[in-house]
């Protein structure tokens, strides 16, 4: 998976953050979709399952792997965005 690293303000909120992160994958995938999010501040994640484990990644980040996901884009250090080429129809 590739990781796409963004320095912003860190006082950016959620949805600021998300924008961001779906702009930035747009110049690598087609359509991105967001299949997961991290926000480190609060340890809350998206999604939240307990499918999978894997020493040294999340239960979110694996689920996200299995479902096409390719680029990781960190945005500041509060926000972990995986995104995958969405399913848009030409």
């Amino acid at each position: 998976m590739r990781t796409l690293k963004l320095e912003v303000d860190e006082n950016l909120g959620f949805d600021e953050a998300q924008v961001l992160a779906v702009t930035e994958a747009s110049k690598h995938l087609k359509d991105p979709m967001v299949l997961g999010w991290l926000n480190r501040t609060t340890g809350r994640h998206s999604p939240d399952v307990d499918c999978c484990q894997a020493e040294g990644k999340e239960t979110w980040e694996i689920y996200t792997e299995s479902r096409g996901g390719s680029i990781r884009v960190e945005v500041g250090s509060q926000y972990v965005f995986v995104l995958r080429e969405g399913l848009a129809a030409d």
